[in-house]
């Protein structure tokens, strides 16, 4: 009995070491690497130390937090802002030519409040091609942003969206659909330095 208490005892030992690596990991990333006044260097250092996969041309401003950043996909021709907060812990998926403002929120996990051990329930989230989400907004887990969808200013997202479409409000409703359905801009805007 005494050798599998020392066996248990091993195990919780290394699970606590590999805990602590595995936030100082994320630590290093959120707390060092984005505020690198580069966007070259941030961008290199988050596909290779923390695994991310971002397409070219596409700009990560200063200040940004990931959660399981290898678990997070972006693609080419998008921004995103400072300070924003992307939760990879249950997949996150952006298409290219995407425009996310600072300061939002894209969850992918939280807590059951019904459950009595307060157990953790998410899902992927999915923002395809062209979509606009501006500052303060904030998207929760399981939402499927379709292409050219907007979500505008502190607005919360809870349930998919249809193409071309602008949404608003807590939680997020349909205002209207967009005028165009197609877009040749490409949101790889640039401010140096941030």
């Amino acid at each position: 009995m005494s050798d599998l208490k020392t066996k248990v005892n091993r195990f919780k030992w290394l699970r606590v070491i590999v805990d602590v690596l595995r936030f100082f990991h994320m630590a290093i990333g959120n707390h060092v690497v984005n505020k690198i006044p580069s966007y070259f260097l941030r961008k290199l250092l988050y596909r290779v130390l923390f695994l991310m996969k971002i397409g070219k041309h596409t700009q990560l401003q200063m200040g940004i937090r990931f959660y399981t950043p290898y678990k997070i996909k972006i693609g080419s021709n998008c921004s995103i802002g400072n300070d924003s907060l992307l939760d990879g812990r249950r997949v996150i998926e952006i298409g290219h030519n995407v425009d996310i403002a600072g300061y939002v929120k894209i969850l992918t996990l939280g807590h059951d409040l019904d459950d009595e051990e307060y157990k953790t329930v998410g899902s992927k989230v999915t923002i395809e091609d062209h979509v606009s989400i501006f500052t303060g907004a904030s998207v929760l887990p399981g939402v499927t942003m379709a292409e050219g969808s907007v979500l505008a200013l502190d607005s919360v997202l809870t349930k998919d969206t249809e193409p071309w479409t602008i949404y608003a409000g807590n939680p997020a409703r349909k205002i209207r659909k967009r005028k165009i359905d197609k877009l040749t801009y490409l949101h790889n805007y640039k401010r140096y330095f941030h």
